[in-house]
């Protein structure tokens, strides 16, 4: 019985994770592109076909703006949720390597 709860405590916690990247993600993304358009005046550079219109440092800029935004919103993500996890579950489930 202790391996039953055990998987679904690390189905719980898999599901809630995967929730909050995903939120996070979605954030971040959000944000870098407000803020990108709000500080230059033009959309994020994205969709491949409007890459050749930004200069190159334009495109390393929010390439380093967004990887940086949307790591540093992942962690605090799942940092938040591992907290409400904890506060509502158990404790959280041993990672393997």
């Amino acid at each position: 019985m202790g391996n039953k709860d055990a998987g679904s405590t690390d189905l719980a916690w898999k599901v809630t994770a995967a929730a909050a990247t995903l939120a996070s993600g979605f954030v971040a993304d959000k944000v870098v592109a407000l803020g990108w358009r709000a500080i230059t005046g033009h959309q994020a550079p994205r969709e491949e076909d409007q890459v050749l219109e930004y200069k190159l440092m334009e495109v390393v800029a929010f390439a380093v703006i967004s990887g940086a935004a949307i790591a540093l919103t992942r962690q605090l993500g799942l940092r938040q949720a591992a907290k409400w996890y904890v506060k509502r579950h158990a404790p959280l489930p041993a990672i393997e390597a």
